[in-house]
């Protein structure tokens, strides 16, 4: 079976509104919590921006599920992915309120956002395209090179005198980075993935 005929293929709606919520709370919780004293002030915040993600799943459950299920597995996984990377990029940027990287760093994680969104072709290509398999490679490579360097920074700044929460931050940031890149390509139509098989 090709990959154009695996995306044609019908399948079986799969309602995980429920998992993402449960996994995203999971993580704003924690995003809530760092840094501390603030839980009370940035829970609401972070509940106002799940409960957007909760109803665009719901419309799209609505409109897809049934016609067009492949359609609607690929926005839910979107929305999944980039609901984890709001939430785990948030608390490293307000952890450096107050000092001179905290513009630099929200100017600069916007445009990560941003980014994400201009090359979600680009990557998504990648993933379908046959003919670049060798990059494809890169990116489990990138996600354990991600892992390693975070486990060496947290283990690193545990001795440092600083914040004993910073190490995790930025270890969650540099993996919300990492989910801005896989998870826009999910948002692109089955005719547009199908165009990138054959180019």
């Amino acid at each position: 079976m090709t990959l154009r005929q695996i995306i044609n293929e019908p399948v079986k709606p799969d309602n995980l509104i429920v998992f993402t919520f449960f996994l995203h709370l999971l993580f704003l919780t924690g995003a809530s919590a760092v840094p501390e004293g603030r839980f009370f002030f940035w829970m609401p915040i972070n509940l106002t921006v799940e409960a957007f993600i909760m109803f665009r799943l719901i419309l799209f459950w609505r409109r897809y599920s049934k016609h067009e299920p492949r359609r609607y597995n690929s926005l839910q996984l979107y929305w999944m992915l980039m609901g984890l990377s709001i939430f785990t990029t948030m608390p490293f940027v307000r952890m450096s309120y107050g000092t001179v990287v905290f513009w630099p760093l929200l100017i600069g994680t916007l445009l990560l956002f941003l980014l994400g969104h201009l090359l979600k072709e680009k990557v998504g290509e990648v993933f379908v395209n046959p003919r670049k398999l060798k990059q494809l490679v890169m990116w489990p490579t990138a996600l354990a090179g991600i892992v390693l360097i975070g486990i060496a920074i947290m283990a690193v700044l545990r001795f440092q005198s600083v914040d004993e929460n910073v190490g995790i931050a930025v270890f969650l940031y540099m993996l919300g980075v990492f989910s801005i890149f896989v998870a826009n390509p999910f948002s692109l139509s089955k005719e547009r993935i199908e165009k990138l098989i054959g180019d």
